[in-house]
């Protein structure tokens, strides 16, 4: 008389953990920034941003529509808002705009 030993399979337990994990990586990488700076350099579809705290960081501009930014140049001061890129290395910008004095 031998007992079967029932196990119970992890696989759905773990896909949904997996599923949960990688759904709050997809959410926090999208979280919107907002950063203030005056305008270092503009090249194409990318500018580097001068930031208050003295930091400089890469922009890229490719999703922004050229029109909001045609104008700009090296001095001016902007608010940029987008994401961290994957490799944390620039944002992504989602749109940019004259800072208001």
């Amino acid at each position: 008389m031998g007992r079967r030993c029932q196990r119970k399979s992890p696989g759905l337990a773990t896909a949904a953990v997996l599923l949960a994990v990688v759904v709050a990586s997809v959410a926090i990488a999208q979280t919107q920034e907002r950063f203030a700076g005056t305008v270092q350099w503009i090249d194409g579809v990318r500018i580097a941003l001068a930031l208050d705290n003295g930091a400089s960081v890469p922009i890229d501009l490719t999703n922004v529509d050229q029109s909001d930014y045609q104008t700009l140049g090296p001095g001016d001061r902007v608010i940029v808002t987008g994401t961290l890129s994957p490799d944390r290395e620039r944002v992504i910008a989602t749109s940019i705009s004259p800072a208001s004095n």
